[in-house]
């Protein structure tokens, strides 16, 4: 008789000068019921301790790959898929996760029978408030044409267009398919929105399941772009509402009529954008 091989999870986690967020998320994932669960930190150039600390932490199942600082979000999860891609097999998983949120000990085994149980779909967690527990977030639906990601609200298994990378799992084999994260067009904000929606092209099913949470603050650095200025708020490559990279987005996503267009188009949504709020 053949015997039964639990597949493996790879989760991949960016990190950069947050020791204290990175420890906690470890001992999270340290305490995870699931029984193959494999740790990729890619820690980008961190200067607080961060380094040091995971060189020092006693887990046979992690690894730590090392960044300069200027890899930024999409950069460090591309370099952690691309180890993954030379350790996994077609039966495996990824997770994307990051180190700010909070997970409950069967958070990795609910997402795999979530998947299982769907069909093998890629399954993003609910985001939850840590505070009062409340949701706030399930992934998008995307209009191409008015050029906008619109967060839903749902306390069902829900479809979606996108998923957040702050807790998501993918069959190895839809990662197969589509490859890497494009770190270059989009280093930091919509790198997981863009992969994402990649995925969905490719003919999986992005799902939003009600069965798992991540929680978090809803403190986060959009309060620091908004405040400092039209420039880096709407041209920082870092900010989530960079009107470069939500153009790239669009050139590149959705239906190819609406990608030729998408200079016209992205004037004309601006443009009515401006005057809505003149």
């Amino acid at each position: 008789m053949t015997e039964m091989v639990t597949p493996n999870v790879f989760c991949v986690i960016p990190v950069h000068n947050r020791i204290a967020i990175t420890r906690q998320c470890i001992e999270y994932l340290a305490k995870q019921d699931y029984p193959a669960i494999q740790i990729i930190v890619v820690d980008d150039g961190s200067t607080d301790g961060t380094g040091e600390y995971l060189t020092q932490c006693e887990l046979p199942n992690l690894t730590v790959l090392k960044g300069d600082g200027n890899l930024w979000w999409g950069g460090a999860m591309h370099m952690g898929i691309k180890l993954v891609a030379d350790l996994a097999q077609d039966t495996d998983y990824l997770l994307m996760l990051n180190d700010d949120v909070r997970i409950e000990t069967n958070f990795t085994s609910s997402l795999v029978n979530a998947s299982a149980a769907l069909g093998g779909a890629v399954v993003g967690a609910q985001q939850r408030d840590e505070a009062t527990r409340e949701p706030i977030g399930y992934g998008y639906r995307i209009d191409f044409w008015g050029m906008r990601f619109i967060p839903l609200d749902s306390n069902d298994d829900t479809m979606v267009d996108a998923l957040p990378g702050r807790g998501v799992l993918f069959p190895y084999r839809a990662v197969a398919s589509v490859g890497n994260l494009n770190k270059n067009l989009f280093p930091h904000y919509l790198a997981d929105l863009e992969y994402t929606s990649r995925v969905r092209e490719k003919g999986w099913q992005l799902v939003v399941s009600k069965n798992v949470a991540i929680f978090t603050s809803q403190e986060s650095s959009d309060k620091v772009f908004s405040e400092n200025g039209w420039f880096i708020r709407y041209l920082s490559w870092k900010s989530k509402d960079c009107i470069i990279v939500k153009f790239l987005f669009f050139s590149l996503r959705g239906p190819w009529p609406l990608r030729i267009l998408a200079l016209p188009r992205f004037i004309l949504v601006n443009c009515l954008s401006l005057l809505k709020y003149a």
